[in-house]
């Protein structure tokens, strides 16, 4: 009777771990960011004494405009609960597990560590469908994530968005209102614009204005509010409105 019942666990045991690796993805994700690998005295040693080629550290790819001092990956899908992983900085790749199904949204974001503060700098997105028992390697294009300077203008009570060309082109801002005095920052999104839907006007050779007018902004509140810029590589930094200089 104990054979059979250890025989009886044993299948069961089989047939939920075999149904549960259907329904996950192997997915590999490579940046293509390598921060750069400092050999240890015993390294180098080792390597000056070998008759084999020589060891070297990766080098990153091209020249950055800053250091990356963290990357994450976050994958999303209506029918899933969000994950999110730090990717070594050392390979830039990570290897994860992943419900499978449709419309999976991948969104990496390289931080710069400014004196504590980490800063959205870089960011890549790729969006897949994934099988059960599949295993996937994605390549995700990164691209420098697009600053803004919204400026508030109580002359024509609106929100003046500058964008420099140079960037890439946002393809709409959000804009969150910020909440909590002294305690962790909250911010509550509130409006989301497509950019091709505002008027705007060239300031310059490669600067931009948008014009943007919301009701719960005015003259009494606009240092309340905060406004991103999502490109086709991801989400910036979100910006406090300003006053427009005098």
């Amino acid at each position: 009777m104990k054979t059979i019942t250890r025989t009886l666990y044993c299948v069961i045991f089989i047939v939920l771990f075999a149904c549960s690796y259907e329904d996950i993805t192997t997915v590999t994700i490579d940046t293509g960011i390598r921060k750069q690998v400092q050999l240890s005295w015993f390294d180098r040693a080792i390597a000056f004494l070998s008759i084999a080629q020589p060891l070297q550290a990766d080098t990153p790819p091209g020249d950055l405009p800053w250091p990356v001092d963290l990357i994450t990956v976050t994958v999303t899908a209506p029918d899933m609960n969000a994950i999110t992983k730090e990717i070594p900085l050392d390979t830039g790749k990570i290897t994860m597990e992943i419900p499978a199904g449709s419309q999976r949204k991948f969104e990496v974001v390289a931080f710069y560590n400014n004196d504590g503060t980490f800063e959205r700098q870089f960011g890549g997105i790729k969006t897949a469908d994934l099988s059960p028992g599949q295993s996937v390697y994605l390549n995700i294009e990164m691209g420098q994530l697009t600053p803004i300077q919204p400026l508030w203008d109580p002359y024509e009570n609106r929100v003046n968005i500058q964008y420099d060309t140079y960037f890439t082109k946002p393809i709409y801002f959000k804009v969150y209102q910020y909440i909590g005095v002294g305690g962790p920052y909250v911010y509550n999104l509130i409006d989301i614009v497509e950019v091709d839907s505002l008027d705007f006007q060239i300031l310059y050779e490669t600067l931009i204005e948008y014009h943007y007018t919301n009701d719960s902004i005015n003259s009494g509140t606009y240092t309340g509010f905060y406004i991103s810029a999502v490109s086709k590589y991801g989400e910036s930094e979100k910006f406090y409105i300003e006053l427009i200089p005098m």
